[in-house]
C-alpha cells in the first residue's frame, strides 16, 4: 500500500528491472506490462494500448473478479484454468514476437522507448 501511494504521488518505485531486458537488450513478453496497467488506471486508453495491449484487458478482469467475488459474494465461475493460462501464455508469446518483430523495422508493432 505504501509503495502504490508512494508512486502514485509521482515518486519512482525502487523495483528491479526486466532481467532478460538487463541481460539481453531484448524485451520480455510482459515488459510494459505494469506500466500499461497504470495507465490503464488512470483512465488513458492510449497509452496503455501503446504500451502493452493486455493491460486494458487484465485491469478489467481484475475488476471482473473484484466484483463477482468481493461485491457478489459469488464463486468463480468452473473453467480450466489450466487451458486458460496456456492461452494467456500463447497469446502473450505471439504478441511479444510481433512487437519484436516491429522493433526491428517490419512496421508492425514496436516496444515503447524507455
Amino acid at each position: 500500500m505504501v509503495a502504490l501511494a508512494a508512486r502514485s504521488r509521482g515518486l519512482p518505485l525502487p523495483l528491479p528491472g526486466c532481467p532478460l531486458r538487463a541481460l539481453t537488450g531484448i524485451p520480455c513478453p510482459t515488459c510494459f506490462l505494469t506500466r500499461s496497467v497504470l495507465a490503464s488506471l488512470h483512465g488513458d486508453l492510449g497509452e496503455a494500448l501503446e504500451l502493452h495491449l493486455f493491460g486494458p484487458p487484465l485491469v478489467a478482469g481484475g475488476l471482473w473478479l473484484a466484483l463477482v467475488q468481493g461485491v457478489l459474494g459469488r464463486p468463480l465461475p468452473r473453467w480450466s484454468w489450466g487451458r486458460l493460462g496456456l492461452a494467456l501464455a500463447l497469446g502473450l508469446l505471439i504478441y511479444w514476437l510481433v512487437r519484436l518483430l516491429g522493433s526491428h523495422g517490419f512496421e508492425l508493432l514496436s516496444f515503447p522507448a524507455g
